[in-house]
């Protein structure tokens, strides 16, 4: 008898686990859906994380719309970009008509960082080097809140502006009907869960 009521009690708390789990993964995927594109300001410096697709594209649409005068007294740091990625190879990705003194003249690569963790730690130190006090922080939407879980962390007293960009391949509102869509939400929740663990208790 013991023994069967360690059973139910084991079925029901792991029972009530997963459904709190994947109630938070809905409201996750809320959170995502919710993010409000900030209005782009020309005091804002700017930073762009890569790691999905069309972000640095997306990002420098952006900053293309600003006129000449504001585009020369704007930073930007591109973060995470690997080696061997150079400023040739951004001018690659960009459409003809962008103004590409710009890249020469303001544009910073971040070739180190290699998860969103490192992405904030570069950052970090480009902003103490620049004496920023405001980002416009350009990201996936599904990638933004564990990208501002990260930056406030480590930067807590930065101002964040969040610009979540709309992955192409995935409609998140749509998640369910898409097997690689609703992996994609679960592992950067699995991520999220991670990261703020290790910023609650470190």
């Amino acid at each position: 008898m013991v023994l069967t009521f360690k059973k139910t009690f084991f079925t029901t708390v792991l029972t009530l686990l997963v459904s709190y789990f994947f109630l938070e993964l809905f409201n996750f995927k809320e959170k995502i859906m919710t993010i409000q594109k900030n209005q782009v300001s020309i005091t804002s410096q700017i930073v762009i994380l890569t790691g999905g697709t069309n972000r640095i594209k997306k990002g420098f649409e952006i900053i293309n719309k600003f006129d000449e005068k504001s585009k020369k007294n704007i930073k930007i740091l591109v973060s995470g970009t690997g080696k061997g990625f150079t400023k040739l190879s951004l001018q690659k990705k960009l459409n003809s008509n962008f103004y590409l003194e710009l890249i020469e003249c303001c544009v910073e690569l971040d070739g180190v960082s290699k998860d969103t963790y490192s992405n904030a730690n570069e950052t970090s130190k480009w902003v103490n080097k620049n004496n920023i006090k405001e980002i416009l922080l350009i990201t996936s939407n599904y990638h933004m809140p564990r990208s501002i879980l990260e930056f406030n962390n480590i930067m807590p007293n930065l101002k964040i502006l969040p610009y979540p960009i709309k992955p192409e391949q995935h409609k998140i509102n749509e998640w369910l009907k898409s097997f690689e869509t609703f992996s994609l939400v679960f592992i950067e929740y699995c991520k999220y869960i991670v990261s703020n663990i290790r910023v609650k208790t470190l």
